[in-house]
């Protein structure tokens, strides 16, 4: 398969996630009156669910492009994006504890990793030609 396509296969997914992670955060929430809770918890929790499903994306790309030699990055590079995306997201979630402008919580945290997982199943469920470096 032509590498364009693959490289705007997964650049797709992640323009997906960040219109979502937008629209979200700078249009839904702000205009929320806040009637329901689950609505509520949903729009607090999105903006840490997307990019947790479109960073590793991004980062496949990037790892598709490298000249490397190394197995581990020919062969898992969609793993090594979905680990590098989950370390830095929650890393940045962390540091949230010493903010006074941002807010830590836990279910950030676990929809994180929800998302990468969710980043995971969509690589499983991925045909083969979309894989391909």
């Amino acid at each position: 398969m032509n590498k364009s396509k693959i490289v705007y296969y997964w650049f797709s997914i992640f323009a997906i996630c960040f219109l979502c992670f937008q629209g979200v955060s700078y249009y839904l929430r702000p205009h929320y009156s806040g009637d329901n809770a689950l609505i509520s918890y949903f729009l607090g929790i999105a903006p840490n669910f997307f990019p947790a499903i479109g960073i590793p994306a991004l980062f496949v790309v990037f790892l598709m492009q490298l000249m490397t030699s190394s197995k581990w990055l020919n062969e898992k590079n969609y793993l090594t994006a979905n680990l590098i995306s989950l370390s830095g997201l929650i890393a940045w979630e962390f540091m949230q504890f010493n903010s006074r402008k941002l807010h830590f919580d836990w279910n950030d945290v676990l929809w994180t990793i929800i998302g990468a997982g969710i980043f995971q199943l969509i690589w499983v469920l991925t045909p083969a030609k979309f894989k391909e470096k």
